[in-house]
């Protein structure tokens, strides 16, 4: 992925690209996919023993970390003064979804599919 032009919009990385990143930040990101599903994990075992509504908990997560994925997307664009696109971002959110169902949600940029 090219850094964009001044002005141009930033776009969201798709999984396959993350994982030709070299290292170290491929295992940078690899600790990050790790440790977010840990937590995510914990949290909501303990919600399930609180006797949270499970179902409720993972569609309500799951728009809490897109809407921090968007967070950081569109600081990141910000700062390289390029435009956020939202249209790109939800392409990007697209191609993580099928890349999960088909890979039943193991670890994304780790490679273990």
């Amino acid at each position: 992925m090219s850094v964009p032009a001044q002005g141009a919009a930033l776009p969201a990385m798709t999984i396959e690209e993350c994982q030709r990143l070299q290292t170290p930040l491929r295992q940078d990101l690899e600790i990050l996919d790790y440790e977010i599903r840990r937590l995510v994990a914990r949290i909501r075992k303990d919600a399930r023993d609180a006797g949270a509504d499970d179902t409720a908990f993972v569609t309500a997560s799951s728009t809490i970390l897109l809407s921090i994925a968007a967070t950081l997307l569109s600081r990141a664009a910000e700062d390289r003064r390029a435009n956020f696109d939202a249209g790109a971002f939800a392409a990007s959110a697209g191609n993580a979804a099928l890349w999960a169902q088909e890979r039943r949600l193991k670890c994304f940029v780790g490679g273990e599919a």
